[in-house]
């Protein structure tokens, strides 16, 4: 291994020489280095590997109450037809047009026949719906307790304009009242 020579002046002995050897701790602490981030990698790879496997196992285990009662909604089958209205925007009736509603409103229907006839109906459905909304003031529409009578006079208004069917129940997805 090499070694360098340096000499140090020594004011009260002259000059001495000292002999050190070049880049001993300097590869100590590249080695060191390298050890470190070799061993977070496969720590890294390692916690990822276990993290994985352990979802698998969890997903493979017995259902849950909440997943049973999800997959008895899906399995409903009286649920499958739904005509959604999205994005209605409404002036409440009183506000003068500085307030306003945003719903989306689903309409659970008895058929698909009834879902057709409801898209053909698109601008009468929508109409049906604005009429009744902006009829409403903010305190109407705000409360809670109120909503079920709007979903009630949407559904009767909607099932007068219906020939095939029936809407079931109405729902509000959206509800934004600003």
């Amino acid at each position: 291994m090499a070694e360098t020579v340096q000499q140090i002046a020594d004011p009260t002995h002259g000059t001495a020489t000292v002999a050190k050897p070049a880049g001993k701790s300097s590869k100590k602490i590249l080695m060191i280095f390298a050890v470190v981030a070799v061993q977070l990698v496969g720590a890294y790879f390692l916690v990822g590997f276990l993290l994985r496997h352990g979802n698998q196992d969890a997903d493979d285990a017995a259902p849950t109450s909440q997943q049973q009662a999800a997959a008895k909604r899906v399995a409903d089958p009286s649920f499958e037809q739904v005509y959604v209205v999205k994005d209605l925007i409404v002036n409440p009736a009183g506000t003068n047009g500085l307030r306003f509603l945003l719903t989306t409103v689903g309409l659970e229907v008895t058929s698909e026949e009834t879902v057709k006839e409801l898209e053909k109906r698109d601008v009468q459905i929508h109409d049906s719906i604005i009429e009744i909304l902006s009829s409403k003031t903010l305190p109407e529409l705000d409360e809670s307790s109120s909503r079920d009578s709007l979903k009630a006079a949407i559904k009767i208004q909607i099932n007068k304009a219906l020939v095939t069917g029936s809407v079931v129940n109405v729902y509000f997805s959206k509800f934004i009242i600003q």
